[in-house]
């Protein structure tokens, strides 16, 4: 099963190709995917063991032409990653709809073939849609 996190190398040569980190990873398991950036990358291993025992091999060792030492280690954890592991929000923000023309129940026949309505509040600006939680029936 793939990791989640991904491996972090930095610290190359620009001109470094994608096929030569592939070949430095693989010594030590099998890669999931790279993802090339602009000096550094995200290696992607199918094993976490794996991905640690290459972190320890290759933190530090020298590559390319001017023998710049590697930077190896489990990608820091961002912002977005941390929202990934909330749980996913029940409320739809409608907006941009005529506020005159439209309805709440215009709204709650629109999306109703997406999940039960919980409820639809009309406001000046938007229309926050809540639907129920998964396998729940609405309440009207």
């Amino acid at each position: 099963m793939p990791i989640e996190r991904p491996v972090y190398v930095g610290n190359y040569e620009y001109e470094m190709p994608e096929n030569e980190i592939h070949k430095m990873f693989y010594e030590y398991g099998d890669i999931d995917r790279i993802d090339m950036k602009t000096g550094f990358c995200f290696v992607y291993m199918k094993d976490d063991r794996e991905a640690e025992r290459a972190i320890r091999k290759l933190d530090g060792r020298e590559v390319g032409y001017k023998r710049r030492p590697l930077r190896v280690q489990w990608a820091k954890t961002k912002d977005a990653d941390r929202k990934r592991e909330i749980a996913p929000s029940t409320t739809l923000f409608v907006v941009n709809f005529d506020l005159a023309r439209t309805r709440e129940r215009d709204l709650e026949r629109h999306f109703e073939g997406y999940g039960p309505i919980k409820r639809v509040r009309g406001k000046a600006y938007d229309a926050p849609l809540e639907f129920c939680p998964e396998g729940k029936q609405s309440h009207g």
